[in-house]
């Protein structure tokens, strides 16, 4: 039976295309031109015996795919290399499996799920696993760029949605490894359940930190990402100041709804933009030529959830000299003043997907912690799961989500629900 299913599969000419007719139909990256098309597919076929098909119910729309198919990233991003096109898009999910290869236990058939979508060694049967797989860092997996290796014998892919032969949650149906399910908590709800994804991202992001000398934490950005981490920060027991940088009504609302101490609306004019984070942190400006701004002093930890070369720079510079910097956002930094890397000797910490976390003298999963965890705090989808589409409306769904200001979006995704 064919499914419907969001296909991207861009050619270079319509890539040109794009980005010539930009500055007349700023939209375009949406249509066909933009490589991205709504079509009848065949479900993927189990990879592997001890693989199952998952009937999807809500599939999130995740930054990082708006960003590539906006051409925000780099023509020449390395990410090309741990992926497969044309692909179904589509990693933030909650499902239900539907079929069971013949190595799985049949009482995973109907189950609810959330896929842990990352495509590491134990998906792809790679025995023995990758150095960072066997330390329970499987979210940097060295195998996702692997063509064939293991008994899944996979093309490259990071996670369901880039890997061209699973398929993703932009779709009705797609593949999961055995280990990759993980059963939401029965009270929670679907719009609940498909948020697990983002939160867990910013909960692992947040156990990268070392947080113990730091009494005052920003978060730069404050969509879906940064507002996990005001979250995440105060599910795990921080106690100090969260400031948050945000740029609308509806997002300072809910950082504050969260746990943050305060909410700085910064002026554009970067001079200005400094100036408010000195006041706000006790810290001293200097200028340069150009426009150019320094922090001495600033906080503690910054956690840079934005993603643009603006705010990769400003993370930096709005932390003290000796802090950290944790990057979670997906974006390559390019045109980025580094001068606060070594000038200010920061530590920089990368924080990418999930791993086997260790809190509170336990051991387990970050979507297994983050479901704990959102358990005890009572998380809702109320203001973070803001709109669902059907997939016929994809357009209007990525334009949703894309334009937060006026649709006062945090995350949208895709309903494969059938209606009552």
């Amino acid at each position: 039976m064919p499914m419907r299913a969001l296909v991207f599969d861009p050619s270079p000419a319509g890539w040109v295309a794009c980005k010539l007719l930009r500055p007349l139909w700023p939209d375009c990256w949406s249509s066909r031109l933009g490589g991205l098309a709504l079509r009848q597919l065949p479900p993927p076929e189990l990879p592997a015996p001890d693989w199952v098909l998952c009937r999807t119910i809500l599939g999130g729309l995740c930054g990082t795919d708006l960003s590539i198919l906006r051409q925000r990233q780099r023509p020449d991003s390395i990410l090309q290399g741990f992926s497969t096109l044309p692909a179904v898009l589509g990693h933030e999910n909650v499902a239900r499996v539907c079929q069971v290869g013949p190595g799985v236990d049949r009482a995973w058939l109907e189950k609810r799920v959330c896929v842990e979508p990352t495509l590491c060694c134990r998906a792809r049967g790679i025995d023995p696993p990758c150095l960072p797989c066997r330390e329970g860092r499987f979210g940097v997996c060295e195998n996702f760029s692997a063509d064939g290796l293991g008994s899944s014998r996979l093309p490259p892919g990071t996670s369901i949605g880039y890997c061209g032969r699973v398929g993703g949650a932009w779709g009705e149906f797609f593949a999961a490894h055995v280990s990759q399910l993980i059963e939401p908590p029965e009270n929670f709800s679907d719009e609940l359940a498909v948020l697990t994804d983002p939160v867990a991202c910013s909960l692992h992001a947040v156990l990268r930190a070392d947080l113990s000398g730091a009494a005052r934490v920003l978060v730069y950005g404050a969509g879906i990402l940064g507002l996990g981490v005001v979250w995440a920060l105060r599910a795990i027991g921080y106690a100090g100041a969260i400031d948050v940088i945000a740029r609308h009504d509806h997002q300072e609302q809910l950082a504050r709804s969260l746990g943050a101490s305060d909410v700085l609306r910064l002026p554009a004019e970067k001079a200005r933009r400094f100036q408010a984070v000195a006041a706000r942190v006790g810290a001293r400006v200097t200028a340069a030529r150009f426009g150019n701004c320094m922090l001495s002093g600033g906080y503690d930890a910054t956690f840079e959830a934005a993603g643009s070369p603006a705010g990769i720079e400003e993370a930096m510079k709005f932390t003290r000299a000796g802090g950290q910097v944790v990057l979670l956002a997906t974006g390559d930094g390019r045109g980025s003043d580094l001068t606060p890397l070594w000038f200010t000797e920061l530590n920089v910490i990368g924080a990418y997907g999930r791993a086997e976390e260790t809190f509170a003298g336990q051991s387990l999963t970050t979507y297994r912690l983050a479901h704990q965890l959102m358990l005890q705090t009572n998380l809702r989808a109320d203001g973070l799961l803001t709109h669902t589409f059907p997939i016929e409306h994809y357009r209007r769904a990525m334009l949703t989500a894309c334009d937060k200001a006026a649709s006062r979006s945090v995350r949208v995704a895709f309903d494969f629900r059938q209606p009552d």
